[in-house]
C-alpha cells in the first residue's frame, strides 16, 4: 500500500479510514476517535504525523456513534444519549425510486469495509469483474453488466481508487460483500486485479492525454462498399447520411469485418437507436454492445458511450488498439459528442483508438473526421451507396 498523507486521510470518510486501519492491522481501530485514528494510521505506515499518537479508546460501553456504520453490523441495543438529539444524518436514507437515475448522487461516505478481519459478514466468496466508472465525488462503481448501469453494479470507495491509482475504464475485479441496511449496491472488499494484473503495486502507464497524436499509418479492413475510402488505426470515421441511407447497415458490416482481427478490441455503443436495431445488434454481434434505444434515458446512454471510450483509452495507453463503433453521434449532447469523437487518434508512444460513427447530416463531425463517408439513397437491393465526390480520407497516402 502506498503511504497516504495526513491531508488525504483527513478528507477520507470514516468508513475508508476503518478499511485502511484494518489492512494495517491496527488493533481496536473501531473504538478510536477520528483524529486519533488518523494519527494511528500515519504512525503504522511510517508517514508523517507521529507527533499525534493515537489516544486512549473511549469506554467500550459508550462509543462515539458512527452514522456511516449504522445498521452495517448486528443490531444491538444502544445506550440512551443525554443532551444529543438524533440528526438527519443518522436517519436511514429514503428508499429511492427504482426508475430514478440517481447513481451520481450517491454519497461518497457510503460505508465500505474490508471484512477480512472477521468483524464483518465475511462474504468474500463472490467475485465481481467489470469496468470502473468514476463519479465526480471520487467514488465509483464497477459496471458488471454490458448495458451500462444495473442493480448488480459494485460500489468502490475513493480510498481504493486512489490507493490502486485506478482510472475510469479500467477492468477491475475483486471480492464483494452484499449490501447492508441503507445500502443499494454491493461493495468491493478489496481490489484484486486491474486489467488482468495484480492491483498492487499499481502498474506504471502513461496518461492517454499525454500521448502524442499522429496520422494513422496502419489500414484497417473494411467492407467492399468502402474500398475507395480507406481508414486506419486511430481514424475518426464519420458516416453521413439521412434516414434510410443505410448508415446502420454499413456500421454492422464494419463491425463484422473488424471483429475478426484479434489485435483489435471492438465495442459498439448505441445512443438513440431504434429498439428493433438494439435487438439485432445484441443478437448478431460477437463484440460487446452497450447503450440502448431512444426511449431510454439519454443520460444513461451517454454515460455508457463515454465509458466505452474510456475503456478504449486504457487499452491505447497500454499499447493496444481499440475501436468504438457509435450509432449514432448526432443523438448525443454536443459536448459529449465532441469528447467521444475527438478521442480517436493514433499515438506515437502507445496504441490507437478508432471511432467509427454515424453522424446524420451534422456538419461539425464531418469537418473533424479524418475519413468522411457520405451516403446517398441505397440501391434497389438496399445496399448503401457511396458518394465519391463527398467522401475521402485525410492523408490516405500514409495508410499501408
Amino acid at each position: 500500500m502506498s503511504v497516504l498523507q495526513r491531508s488525504e486521510l483527513e478528507e477520507s470518510p470514516l468508513a475508508d479510514l476503518h478499511a485502511i486501519a484494518s489492512e494495517l492491522g491496527i488493533e481496536g481501530y473501531r473504538a478510536l476517535r477520528r483524529d486519533d485514528l488518523v494519527g494511528a494510521v500515519l504512525e503504522a505506515q511510517g508517514g508523517e504525523g507521529e507527533s499525534e499518537p493515537a489516544g486512549d479508546p473511549e469506554p467500550a460501553g459508550d462509543p462515539e456513534p458512527d452514522p456511516e456504520r449504522e445498521g452495517a453490523d448486528e443490531v444491538v441495543p444502544r445506550p440512551r444519549r443525554r443532551g444529543r438529539r438524533r440528526s438527519k444524518k443518522d436517519e436511514p436514507a429514503e428508499k429511492p425510486d427504482p426508475d430514478e437515475d440517481d447513481e451520481h448522487d450517491r454519497d461518497e461516505a457510503e460505508p465500505v469495509y474490508d471484512d477480512s478481519d472477521g468483524d464483518g459478514d465475511g462474504a468474500e466468496e463472490e467475485l465481481a469483474t467489470g469496468v470502473l466508472d468514476v463519479l465526480p465525488n471520487g467514488s465509483g462503481f464497477v459496471r458488471v453488466g454490458g448495458e451500462g448501469q444495473s442493480h448488480d453494479d459494485v460500489y468502490i470507495s475513493p480510498a481504493q481508487i486512489r490507493r490502486c491509482e485506478l482510472r475510469a475504464g479500467d477492468e477491475v475485479s475483486g471480492p464483494v460483500r452484499p449490501p447492508r441496511r441503507n445500502e443499494r449496491h454491493p461493495s468491493l472488499v478489496r481490489v484484486a486485479t486491474v486489467n488482468g494484473r495484480d492491483a498492487e503495486p499499481p502498474e506504471e502507464r502513461p496518461l492517454f492525454d499525454d500521448l502524442t497524436p499522429v496520422h494513422p499509418t496502419k489500414a484497417l479492413k473494411a467492407p467492399k462498399a468502402l474500398s475507395k475510402v480507406p481508414f486506419g488505426r486511430g481514424s475518426r470515421v464519420a458516416i453521413a447520411g439521412g434516414p434510410g441511407a443505410g448508415a446502420t447497415r454499413l456500421l454492422r458490416e464494419i463491425v463484422s469485418t473488424l471483429a475478426g482481427d484479434k489485435d483489435l478490441a471492438v465495442t459498439v455503443a448505441l445512443v438513440g437507436a431504434r429498439p428493433e436495431e438494439v435487438t439485432e445488434w445484441q443478437r448478431d454481434s460477437s463484440v460487446p454492445v452497450t447503450g440502448g434505444a431512444f426511449d431510454n434515458s439519454l443520460e444513461t446512454q451517454t454515460q455508457a458511450a463515454e465509458l466505452a471510450v474510456e475503456r478504449a483509452k486504457r487499452t491505447a495507453e497500454r499499447g493496444g488498439h481499440a475501436v468504438v463503433v457509435l450509432d449514432s453521434l448526432e443523438s448525443l449532447p454536443s459536448g459529449a459528442a465532441r469528447r467521444i469523437f475527438g478521442a480517436a487518434r493514433a499515438t506515437e508512444e502507445g496504441g490507437s483508438l478508432t471511432v467509427v460513427a454515424a453522424t446524420g447530416h451534422a456538419w461539425e463531425p464531418q469537418r473533424q473526421a479524418s475519413t468522411r463517408v457520405a451516403l446517398e439513397a441505397p440501391d434497389a437491393k438496399g445496399e448503401p451507396q457511396l458518394s465519391e465526390s463527398r467522401s475521402g480520407t485525410l492523408r490516405a497516402d500514409l495508410l499501408a
